[in-house]
């Protein structure tokens, strides 16, 4: 088994990308983001790209956006022997790991090793579930419409990406929030759930995979919550996007929030795997 690095983006898709497609829902978030990378559309530096070959073979592919965590993808063939010789090669070669995520039955024997070698802690900072949609169900809509979000929003949008940041504990900041919102509109990804002109709700389209699409950034201000506007701005960007050519949606949701996990179900998502983001804390 030799496990190594590639530095150019193409090579590396060609060489990990069918992989990655047995399980194309799953994998959303790496193959999302190297189709960014490829198509100049993320300003990610310094990319770590590592790749494990068997007997002339790829059998898996792990990457790193600095300073994020590393990301192991979802293959129901790799061993726990896989994850354990890649936390020894990332420490031959002195690499920083702040933290991975990925299916616990492979990150998890990752994390155990990475311990050991660096005398570190772990804690587990969130359980996810990975969810796709192949049709949207009929779901009753709630009074208003889904508009894509120009410009004359960004602060509005900026303001709720901090919010949302805060729900979902995963802390943004304003120069953060500010960049973000400005990549939405430069993909023209943004939606905002209207009522009477006014916007409630916030919905995005995220990454981009051979067939698919990946929703994010659903958030609806407290004030305008309960008024089933998330569900209709995920069902309707979903139907749009179904309608534009993708073949499938998906979304990552927190385990521990079941209200949201009804709430998509009800349009038709249905679970398809899991993903737990662990941090290494120095003792």
């Amino acid at each position: 088994m030799n496990i190594n690095f590639e530095k150019d983006v193409r090579t590396y898709t060609e060489l990990v990308e069918p992989l990655l497609l047995k399980n194309e829902a799953c994998n959303n978030l790496m193959l999302g983001i190297l189709n960014r990378i490829a198509e100049g559309d993320a300003p990610y530096n310094d990319v770590n790209f590592g790749y494990v070959v068997e007997d002339g073979e790829v059998i898996y592919a792990f990457m790193q956006t600095p300073p994020n965590n590393w990301i192991f993808p979802d293959l129901d063939s790799v061993t726990e022997d896989v994850p354990r010789k890649i936390a020894a090669f990332l420490h031959h070669k002195k690499v920083n790991v702040p933290g991975v995520l990925g299916p616990d039955y492979l990150v998890k024997p990752f994390v155990e090793k990475w311990g050991n070698l660096h005398d570190v802690t772990s804690n587990i900072h969130m359980r996810q579930l990975v969810y796709q949609l192949d049709a949207v169900n009929e779901v009753p809509p709630a009074s208003g419409e889904l508009v894509a979000a120009d410009e004359q929003y960004h602060q509005l949008i900026s303001d709720w990406l901090i919010q949302f940041g805060v729900e979902a504990d995963e802390p943004i900041t304003r120069q953060g929030a500010d960049k973000l919102a400005a990549q939405f509109f430069k993909n023209r990804s943004v939606y905002l759930w209207m009522v009477d002109g006014k916007p409630v709700s916030m919905v995005n389209r995220s990454r981009r995979t051979k067939n698919g699409a990946t929703i994010n950034a659903v958030f609806t201000p407290d004030a305008y919550k309960r008024n089933g506007y998330a569900t209709s701005s995920v069902a309707a960007l979903s139907t749009k996007l179904l309608k534009d050519g993708v073949q499938f949606c998906s979304l990552y949701t927190d385990e521990d929030y079941p209200t949201s996990n009804r709430i998509y179900k009800k349009i038709g998502y249905y679970q398809v795997g899991s993903s737990v983001v662990y941090e290494f804390n120095r003792k």
